[in-house]
């Protein structure tokens, strides 16, 4: 039974950006892109754009959840949809740890760890209430989260402006903040992942993405200059937009701020919990994981899934830190919508009117910038990556 909204799915997306986005990139993007912290933001918009775009092209014709895994397999094969998905799983689990982390910075932050495994734990607790509670809770969190940033957009506005040092990053720093950038723009996916139960999904999903991209894109844009010309070289940090506040709002200063910044990585991390659930669930129906995984609530929500994929998040929670799981969140997923991209381009042309260039640009984009993460990131992302496809293979092999 299909139970989401365009409205339902719009606000998923926008929870699972702004609380991603928003509150923990600007800093670390600031200190690898220096000056050039705009057009990172732009180029990462852009980037952003061209994967909705082929995102969007593929849930037109692909009614089922699981995002570039149901696309990638129904378009290029079992191989591909599998790497998508695990692309996904691992991408996700770094966003969802790297959420909690910043959620316990703001709130917290002589407790972060034991703050971001408890509200890890809520999340999911909300989560396995069924989807129609996912909904209303990203409503809930991505409205308070769009008022706080109103506010404080305002009251910058006003503020007095700064100096900023003309700091030219090396071509690899301005790309690596670029790929920290990108990490605040991959939640709109995660309304493609719900697929199969938003109403009109052919319809729904590809405005749902664009309608929440748009807005994010543009407050992005918006922080990005007030963080620059009202903090100038002082920016970077994990907590930019407590620093922010604290010149822009000196009545909300301090603490005072942490509830409104906490209330957004709330939503961010229900939505990347529900997202990462149900894709873990469509790659168990098709055997590509344990069968157990597809085992579901009588509301529809994939229990054991859940369970599993936050026994994950809360592990990484306890042994990474902020920037390194936001480095290999980016690289595991501008792998899968490198993927994405490319079964857009490899669609049959009569299936969609967009010229396919746009496709493997996109493709090409992806991974450019995926390469460009922290080189930590790199190793351990793609160390993992290729050990879950290794093992996959070992088991189709045995069967």
């Amino acid at each position: 039974m299909r139970k989401l909204s365009a409205l339902d799915a719009t606000f998923i997306g926008l929870a699972a950006m702004l609380g991603a986005g928003v509150f923990v990139v600007f800093g670390p993007a600031f200190e690898a892109a220096g000056s050039w912290l705009l057009p990172a933001i732009a180029l990462a918009g852009f980037i952003a754009y061209v994967n909705a775009a082929s995102v969007s092209q593929l849930a037109a014709k692909v009614d089922r959840s699981g995002g570039v895994y149901a696309y990638g397999r129904h378009y290029l094969g079992e191989g591909w949809g599998t790497l998508a998905g695990i692309s996904f799983l691992i991408g996700k689990i770094g966003s969802a740890a790297a959420i909690a982390l910043t959620f316990a910075s703001y709130l917290t932050p002589t407790t972060v760890v034991p703050t971001a495994l408890g509200a890890t734990l809520v999340m999911m607790g909300i989560n396995l209430a069924g989807i129609k509670r996912t909904a209303l809770g990203s409503k809930i969190l991505a409205s308070i989260t769009l008022a706080f940033l109103t506010i404080l957009i305002a009251a910058a506005l006003i503020a007095p402006t700064v100096s900023v040092s003309a700091r030219t990053p090396h071509p690899m720093g301005f790309l690596s903040g670029v790929a920290l950038v990108f990490f605040a723009f991959a939640g709109y996916a995660r309304v493609a992942t719900l697929g199969a139960e938003v109403q009109d999904s052919a319809r729904n999903v590809p405005k749902a993405i664009a309608i929440s991209l748009g807005i994010v894109l543009a407050i992005y844009l918006m922080l990005g200059y007030l963080l620059m010309s009202r903090m100038g070289d002082s920016l970077g940090g994990v907590t930019p937009l407590a620093d922010l506040a604290a010149v822009a709002l000196p009545n909300l200063s301090g603490l005072s701020s942490g509830p409104f910044v906490a209330v957004a990585a709330l939503g961010s991390l229900l939505a990347l919990l529900a997202g990462m659930s149900r894709t873990a669930a469509e790659m168990a129906t098709d055997g590509e994981l344990p069968s157990v995984f597809a085992h579901r609530l009588r509301n529809g929500t994939p229990w054991v899934a859940e369970l599993t994929i936050t026994g994950f998040v809360l592990l990484l929670i306890i042994t990474g830190g902020v920037v390194f799981t936001i480095g290999l969140s980016s690289f595991a997923i501008l792998i899968y919508y490198a993927i994405a991209n490319l079964t857009a381009f490899r669609q049959p042309k009569q299936e969609s009117t967009r010229p396919r260039f746009w496709g493997l640009l996109g493709m090409v984009l992806c991974l450019a910038i995926g390469f460009s993460v922290p080189l930590s990131s790199l190793l351990i992302g793609a160390a993992t990556l290729a050990s879950a496809m290794f093992l996959r293979w070992g088991l189709k092999a045995l069967r």
